[in-house]
């Protein structure tokens, strides 16, 4: 679900969402609750919240795929304030057991008893098209996962063999069954030829959410 404004208690965890331009995610945790995030996205916490390093498995692994070395924890009792500084929405994900893939540089936090590690993405097509790189995020267990989309968030269940098309930037998170696959969309422009551009194709069945802006793209220099 979509977090707007407010206070919402999600797999046991008080999360309240302050700000509806540049989101401010704050995780008010008892002594039983844990979660875990990226340093840099920290704000503000409680001095009573317990902090440390969460020791993650597979360093070459990660350290080729981009990924965080290391990662921060924190534990209850206590509240700490979150921010990915970028225009858009916080979607809170109920994890029961399923995989989930999540674009790189989107992750927030997640409750410690989620599993974080990389998946690899697959074909030459995917990895010269898509904006993964080589590998994505992928979460699997049981409990919360908030993930920082850019720009307006849309969410959609594809079901099975049901494909959509997306700017291989653009997607934000999907269901680890739903596959990816990237190919280019020609376009005839006459008797000159033609041209095209890169898309992505997701196969359902699964859930997929797409994001309406990339960062990236904003931080490019216009020509005028």
């Amino acid at each position: 679900m979509k977090l707007k404004e407010g206070l919402v208690t999600a797999e046991g965890i008080q999360v309240n969402v302050q700000g509806h331009l540049v989101p401010i995610v704050e995780l008010k945790l008892d002594p039983q609750h844990a979660i875990y995030f990226e340093h840099h996205t920290i704000l503000a916490k409680s001095p009573a919240l317990g902090v440390g390093i969460m020791p993650m498995r597979g360093l070459i692994k990660r350290v080729l795929a981009g990924m965080p070395v290391l990662l921060t924890r924190a534990a209850g009792p206590g509240t700490v304030s979150l921010s990915r500084d970028g225009v858009g929405e916080v979607v809170a994900l109920d994890l029961k057991g399923e995989e989930v893939d999540v674009m790189e540089h989107r992750f927030l936090a997640a409750s410690a008893t989620v599993e974080y590690s990389a998946a690899r993405v697959k074909g030459i097509k995917n990895l010269l098209g898509s904006g993964t790189g080589f590998f994505m995020d992928r979460f699997r267990g049981n409990g919360l996962l908030l993930i920082h989309g850019y720009g307006d968030v849309i969410e959609t269940e594809l079901g099975p063999g049901e494909a959509l098309d997306l700017d291989p930037y653009a997607w934000l998170y999907k269901d680890a069954r739903v596959t990816m696959n990237t190919h280019l969309v020609s376009v005839t422009t006459g008797l000159l030829g033609g041209s095209g551009f890169v898309m992505s194709r997701f196969t359902g069945p699964g859930r997929l959410a797409y994001q309406s802006l990339d960062p990236l793209a904003q931080m490019q220099p216009t020509q005028d």
